[in-house]
């Protein structure tokens, strides 16, 4: 298939690819006597983390693929949110990318495309023991999107998609993100943000958006969550996490790393500036991104306070796959919810779980 030669898809035991180091990474804590956690496989950028239930033989035999953001946090912020998983799927994999400050410069490019190549070539690569559901959260919401309408095409459909927090068509109830994005030119923003990765470390020389930086942003995210009356400052003070001890809220929250130059760049001006996916003219690897390629269960999931991807903005996707029979459409706004409480804590477990696990019997039933 086209995508092995676009981003190919290596498995543990072979020569690797010049990928990045451990310190790149951050660890879940998750395997256990009843987890067992492992890594497949990698990418020239990302790898595959795979969590697989050991305790529960009658347990459904379901694949999960969790397409982490590239936001600023660590793939290990939907720690929760794979927790809360594994009761219902025997398998739960995450998109796993790499802090870019320890990935060498013989790792080549990573752009937007390329984000959404990887997270195909991954939902492929556990198609091979079955039927993958996907389930992309904030930013990962966009390259899961992509790939499943890839994978489509490709007679690989995905059981079910389901969207959490992302901002599928940002200019449907525009954030302040989204307009300060579009008074500012790409050059003077990069100008700003950018900087190279210093000599001694392993992605020397490399074009990155810093995690100095995003723990700026976040500070003042934080800040002005406190005075409009988010919900953010709460759950850090009262952590309603799956293990607030070892893995707090906080500690999630504020472990970053550095982004890609690329990536951050032809983020913000393929989706942010130019709005391809919402207008349909989206192209990853020379393939036009179709979605009414897709027919399966679509699920969207929106936190109705959220203000990093506002209220109607990931709702949207439905109208982009008209393809998608209304009997395997599900909508859910969680009421009092902000952007995070959509992946992590109680009203997660509650709402956002039980909705996903429903999109996925659905998908296992239109099979």
């Amino acid at each position: 298939m086209w995508l092995d030669d676009l981003r190919p898809f290596r498995p543990a035991a072979a020569d690797p690819l010049p990928c990045a180091t451990e310190d790149a990474y951050r660890a879940f804590g998750l395997a256990s006597g009843v987890v067992r956690e492992e890594v497949p496989a990698g990418l020239p950028f990302g790898r595959l983390r795979l969590f697989c239930r050991q305790d529960a033989p009658d347990a459904p035999a379901r694949t999960v693929l969790v397409v982490a953001p590239i936001a600023g946090g660590y793939p290990f912020l939907m720690r929760d949110l794979v927790a809360a998983l594994l009761p219902a799927a025997g398998r739960v994999g995450i998109t796993e990318w790499p802090n870019a400050r320890y990935l060498p410069a013989g790792a080549g490019r990573f752009g937007f495309a390329e984000n959404c190549l990887e997270t195909a070539q991954m939902a492929r690569a556990l198609a091979v023991t079955g039927p993958v559901h996907l389930v992309g959260v904030c930013q990962g919401a966009l390259p899961a999107f992509a790939a499943a309408c890839l994978l489509a095409e490709e007679g690989v459909p995905v059981a079910s998609l389901s969207l959490v927090g992302g901002p599928m068509d940002p200019a449907r109830n525009p954030t302040r993100l989204w307009k300060m994005l579009q008074e500012r030119s790409l050059e003077a923003l990069e100008a700003q943000v950018m900087e190279d990765v210093p000599q001694g470390l392993p992605g020397a020389g490399r074009r990155v958006f810093p995690a100095w930086r995003q723990i700026d942003t976040f500070a003042l995210y934080l800040w002005r969550q406190s005075i409009s009356g988010g919900d953010l400052p709460m759950r850090l003070l009262f952590d309603e996490g799956d293990d607030p001890l070892r893995f707090p809220l906080s500690r999630l929250c504020w472990t970053m790393m550095d982004v890609p130059d690329e990536f951050f760049m032809e983020n913000v001006s393929t989706i942010f500036r130019d709005n391809a996916l919402a207008k349909g003219t989206l192209e990853i690897g020379g393939h036009r991104v179709r979605a009414e390629a897709l027919r399966g269960v679509l699920l969207t999931v929106e936190g109705a306070q959220d203000d990093i991807s506002a209220p109607g903005q990931t709702e949207a996707a439905h109208d982009f796959c008209r393809a998608v029979p209304e009997a395997l459409r599900r909508r859910v706004s969680v009421a009092d919810c902000g952007h995070f409480g959509l992946f992590y804590g109680r009203r997660m477990r509650a709402t956002v779980i039980p909705a996903l696990v429903e999109a996925m019997e659905a998908g296992e039933r239109a099979l």
